[in-house]
C-alpha cells in the first residue's frame, strides 16, 4: 500500500493572511471541523459578537447541550493578553464552553487552562487548542486541530458530587445521564456519522444538530409519560421562527407521508416552534430503538426543507 507524505506548514499565515478576515470567517463556516475534534455539535450564533466595548471572535451554542460557547482566536502563540480576554469573553457571555484556538499553545498558558478546569464546576469547559496546517503530497493545504488541554468530565462530576455542593445531581437527573449515554452509545453504533458528540448531560433533551443554524433534531422526555423525537426550530427570533413553521406546514401532507402522524406544535405563545413524535415511555429498549429511528428518519426527511 502506498501512502502518501504529510507535511506541515510553517508559516500558517500563508493559509489564513489576517485572523479577523481570514480565520475567523473560515472556522464561523467549518466549526463542524472544530467540533469533531473536539466531540460536540457547535453551531454558530455570530462573528464579532459585542461583550461591552470588546469584540469576541465567534459566538456559537453547543446543540446537544444549548449551552452558550465563546471562542477566541489567535494566529500567534498564546499570550496573557489573550487570556484576560478569554475569561472576560467567557463572564460576559455567560458561556459554559471557552476555547482558545491559537498557532501554539505555550505550557505556562495549556497549565492555566487545566487549572481553570480544575477550579470551575462540571457545566463549564475550558479547551486550549492549536491550529495548524498541512498538506499531503503537495495537495491544498488542510486544517488541523490539536486539543492541548481540555476538562476532565468525570473528575468534576465526581468533585460536584462528593462535595454535595450545586453540582450534585438528582435521582432523576442521574437517570436522564445515564438513559442518554446509552442512547449516543447506541446511535454511534448504528450511525457513526451522526454527531460528533462524545458525552451528554444531565438534562432531560439531548439535541443533534442539523447542519443548519437555528434548526436541530431532539429526543426528550415529555409530560404524561411521553419520549418524542423532535424537528425543533429556533432562530432567536420569534417571528422567523413561526414564518419557517408555517413555511413547513405547507408541505404536512408530504412529510407526514414518510414520517407517519406528527404533532404540528406552533406554540404561539413561546419563541420556538417543534414538530414532534411521540411514543409512551414505558420501556427503555424500545424508547432507545424507536428514538434512533426516528431521528434518522427525521434528518433524511427534513435536510430537504432547510
Amino acid at each position: 500500500m502506498k501512502l502518501g507524505q504529510v507535511s506541515y506548514i510553517d508559516d500558517i499565515r500563508s493559509v489564513w493572511v489576517n485572523e479577523a478576515k481570514d480565520f475567523t470567517p473560515w472556522l464561523a463556516e467549518n466549526l463542524d471541523t472544530l467540533g469533531a475534534e473536539l466531540g460536540m455539535d457547535i453551531e454558530l450564533i455570530t462573528t464579532e459578537h459585542g461583550i461591552g466595548s470588546f469584540s469576541l471572535d465567534i459566538y456559537a451554542r453547543e446543540v446537544n447541550t444549548g449551552h452558550s460557547v465563546v471562542i477566541e482566536n489567535q494566529l500567534e502563540a498564546t499570550d496573557h493578553s489573550h487570556l484576560g480576554q478569554l475569561i472576560t469573553y467567557a463572564s460576559g457571555a455567560d458561556a459554559k464552553i471557552i476555547i482558545w484556538i491559537s498557532r501554539e499553545v505555550r505550557e505556562e498558558h495549556r497549565k492555566a487552562i487545566d487549572w481553570l478546569n480544575q477550579v470551575s464546576n462540571e457545566d463549564t469547559h475550558f479547551f486550549a487548542v492549536e491550529i495548524q496546517a498541512i498538506t499531503i503530497d503537495g495537495s491544498l493545504p488542510a486544517p488541523l486541530f490539536k486539543v492541548k488541554a481540555s476538562p476532565n468530565e468525570w473528575g468534576k462530576a465526581q468533585k460536584a458530587i462528593v462535595s454535595g455542593g450545586s453540582g450534585a445531581k438528582t435521582p432523576k437527573q442521574m437517570y436522564y445521564h445515564e438513559f442518554f449515554t446509552k442512547f449516543l452509545a447506541e446511535l454511534k453504533q448504528r450511525k457513526p456519522h451522526f454527531t460528533n458528540a462524545k458525552s451528554v448531560g444531565y438534562d432531560s433533551w439531548f439535541s443533534f444538530s442539523s447542519g443548519k443554524t437555528g434548526f436541530s433534531y431532539t429526543v426528550t422526555f415529555r409530560s404524561g409519560n411521553r419520549f418524542s423525537c423532535e424537528f425543533y426550530i429556533d432562530m432567536n427570533d420569534k417571528e422567523l421562527n413561526k414564518a419557517k413553521f408555517d413555511e413547513l406546514s405547507q408541505f404536512n401532507h408530504e412529510i407526514s407521508s414518510v414520517l407517519g402522524d406528527l404533532s404540528w406544535e406552533r406554540l404561539d405563545d413561546k419563541r420556538a416552534c417543534r414538530i414532534a413524535a411521540y411514543m409512551d415511555a414505558s420501556n427503555e429498549d424500545s424508547m432507545i430503538d424507536w428514538g434512533i429511528r426516528t431521528l434518522i428518519a427525521f434528518k433524511d426527511t427534513f435536510t430537504k426543507y432547510l
